[in-house]
């Protein structure tokens, strides 16, 4: 009888390897999808701040724009309004 428990106990351990051996195997595969991802989401922010520049930087423009186009107007004559 305990060779037969040797041979259950063999087994038993020989399919618990393959398992925790397919569970690496999950792991890394996550290891590195979080990894691919954290890297799209340095370049996600960098393209995100550059942006957020660029549309401050066209808002600081139309707002002089405007102010420059109502100065304009103000000294236009009364006729021409």
């Amino acid at each position: 009888m305990a060779l037969l428990t040797h041979f259950n106990s063999l087994n038993y351990s020989e399919g618990m390897e393959a398992q925790l051996i397919a569970l690496e195997k999950k792991i890394k595969q996550l290891i590195s999808l979080i990894e691919s991802a954290q890297e799209k989401n340095k370049g996600l922010e960098t393209r995100l701040a550059s942006s957020e520049a660029h549309l401050s930087k066209l808002q600081s423009n139309m707002k002089e724009a405007s102010l420059r186009l109502e100065k304009m107007m103000r000294q236009l004559p009364e006729d021409n309004r």
